[in-house]
């Protein structure tokens, strides 16, 4: 067995109790912080409700359906709700005759997005001045191909005239969006 400090304090100890003597006394300081009257609070992070919101809950919060589904995990991030519960929906939309006009208005807002993606791609591309691609040609060696691009002036005036365009097509979607919101197409 391996020499300790420890173990030949508690030799000596017992020795010492063996033979009638009193061992020696030992003092130990324990720390305690400060107690507070109050009983201690949980600490919530600036995260904690975004991250109640982004997280998917077990149960349906409409129907109290366990949500396990990969279809629940995406309506849930949609619709907040599951997937039986937006399929009823519809359903019911289907019903009421509603349905083509939400159809109507989920595709245009998607326009809308999508157009507003590529006014963004096209404003941060006329904001670079010049463009590096860096292509692998063997890996094994390092050896790469280099191409850069300069934007020239008739480039630019291109990128502009495009984001004109798009915006205005932009305009045109969100105003037959408010259409079809109004009932009118």
């Amino acid at each position: 067995m391996a020499y300790s400090k420890e173990a030949e304090r508690q030799n000596k100890v017992l020795g010492d109790l063996l033979s009638g003597k009193e061992p020696e006394k030992r003092i130990f300081v324990g720390y305690q912080g400060e107690k507070s009257t109050e009983k201690q609070k949980d600490v919530e992070s600036h995260l904690t409700k975004i991250m109640k919101e982004v997280r998917m809950p077990w149960f349906c919060p409409k129907c109290e359906r366990v949500m396990k589904k990969r279809l629940d995990n995406k309506m849930w991030r949609l619709f907040q709700h599951c997937f039986e519960c937006q399929v009823e929906e519809e359903h019911e939309m289907r019903v009421n005759g509603t349905f083509e006009a939400y159809e109507k208005t989920k595709v245009i807002q998607n326009k809308i997005s999508a157009l507003s993606n590529n006014i963004d791609e096209l404003k941060e591309w006329l904001k670079e001045e010049k463009t590096e691609y860096v292509e692998p040609v063997n890996v094994d060696t390092g050896f790469v191909h280099v191409e850069k691009f300069e934007k020239t002036e008739e480039m630019l005036q291109e990128g502009k005239d495009a984001v004109k365009m798009l915006e205005n097509k932009k305009k045109e979607f969100e105003k037959l969006l408010e259409d079809v919101k109004n009932g009118n197409k």
